[in-house]
């Protein structure tokens, strides 16, 4: 099996328009001890101006990047399953928890932006 490199979905749930490019505010994979997403940031240099309507169009991108992610792990889990690797299983049984529970997340967030 040929191993991609992924890259975890990000939800931006906000920005800010600087001299020095945009600054975006987004939640990953990162969480805190608690279990909750931590909320990060980038500033992209290349973009000058940045609206409302790209944060949606940025976040649509995204969730379809978090279904493909979603997919790609049930597949996975599911070859964990019939060969018998339980403990693979279970750890990535427990991330497409947090992956479901993020797709929410995006659903209700693109839905008022809608």
């Amino acid at each position: 099996m040929i191993k991609k490199d992924i890259q975890h979905p990000k939800l931006y749930c906000d920005f800010k328009n600087t001299k020095r490019g945009t600054e975006l505010f987004y939640y990953s994979n990162k969480l805190d001890h608690s279990g909750n997403r931590l909320m990060e940031s980038l500033l992209d240099n290349k973009i000058n101006s940045f609206s409302g309507n790209d944060l949606n169009k940025l976040n649509k991108k995204e969730y379809n990047k978090l279904l493909n992610y979603i997919l790609r792990q049930e597949r996975v889990m599911n070859i964990y399953l019939n060969k018998g690797f339980n403990s693979q299983f279970m750890i990535v049984k427990d991330s497409l928890k947090l992956m479901y529970k993020f797709k929410i997340d995006f659903e209700r967030l693109l839905n008022n932006e809608s």
